[in-house]
């Protein structure tokens, strides 16, 4: 138990040397020399720092309706550590795809399967939310960084948010002829008859997608962009394209620079200002809750 504890300790502080290396990384490939910028309102970034607790809430409540539909009845101190270590194991995959990993080490074999798919789902919710709204600023704004003619591709988006709704409230089909014995049947049967929990998980994302861009607004008016809402809808677009990015690691960082580079700028905004914006929302939102979470989460005994 004591060389367990041992390594448990080791592990963490690994994750947080990576972290921190990448954090040293994105700095240094920034060209300061050339370029100035300054806070031109720094309430706002104080009002992007007090909304990260109101982000991590709505994923708190999808986390209690995991748990509720699953019907596990867990310590307080359980949800607590496995919310937390999902955090930390979802940070370093895209789109914290990789949160079932951490959340499952603190339950009973026997609730990891159902766990885990129920995490998945709500991880799809939220990449609905980005694919959904995202296609709706391009059929308001019609206009992206691709050179395309977005007014004869309208029907192309639709049918794409078409498609990923109809997965997402009808996923069962794919298990209609999975064998009763299996452990997985009991579980789709429950999903069938309670759709309301996949409505409750899309409106949570939903919100939590508000929180994303009202965030992302706020940090680029702090360094003196426009806080409009037609910027609103270049960010949702900066989500949509960021989203179906290929990435491996750490919620996408460099890659999610590189997205909102591409997108904002065709929006006018300058680079400088928008590299800092999504780091520092990256810092905010993950890195921050990561580094909370290294000290709270405790090895499962």
């Amino acid at each position: 138990m004591k060389k367990q504890k041992t390594i448990f300790i080791f592990l963490k502080l690994i994750l947080l040397l990576v972290v921190i290396f990448f954090f040293y990384f994105q700095f240094k490939k920034i060209n300061w020399s050339n370029q100035t910028i300054y806070v031109e309102n720094p309430f706002f970034l104080l009002l992007v720092l007090l909304l990260v607790p109101v982000n991590w809430f709505f994923e708190w409540r999808k986390w209690r309706l995991t748990l509720s539909v699953a019907d596990i009845n867990a310590k307080p101190a359980t949800k607590i550590h496995a919310f937390f270590a999902g955090i930390v194991t979802g940070m370093l995959t895209p789109n914290m795809l990789g949160n079932f990993i951490g959340r499952i080490y603190y339950f009973d074999r026997n609730h990891r399967i159902t766990l885990v798919v129920l995490t998945l789902v709500t991880n799809y919710a939220q990449f609905i939310a980005s694919i959904f709204l995202g296609i709706i600023a391009l059929l308001i704004l019609n206009k992206s960084p691709w050179d395309l003619d977005i007014a004869q591709l309208n029907w192309v988006f639709i049918s794409l948010a078409i498609f990923f709704l109809l997965i997402y409230f009808n996923f069962e089909w794919v298990f209609k002829y999975i064998k009763r014995k299996t452990r997985m049947y009991p579980l789709i049967r429950n999903l069938q008859r309670r759709r309301v929990f996949r409505w409750k998980i899309l409106g949570l994302s939903m919100l939590r997608h508000a929180i994303f861009t009202l965030q992302f607004s706020l940090m680029l008016s702090a360094f003196g962009e426009d806080f409009s809402f037609q910027n609103m809808l270049w960010i949702w677009q900066f989500y949509l394209w960021l989203t179906l990015a290929p990435s491996l690691f750490l919620g996408k960082l460099a890659i999610r620079e590189s997205v909102a580079i591409w997108v904002l700028t065709a929006a006018g905004m300058g680079e400088l200002t928008i590299v800092i914006s999504s780091f520092l929302i990256w810092v905010f939102n993950l890195l921050l809750p990561t580094v909370i979470g290294l000290f709270i989460f405790k090895r499962h005994s």
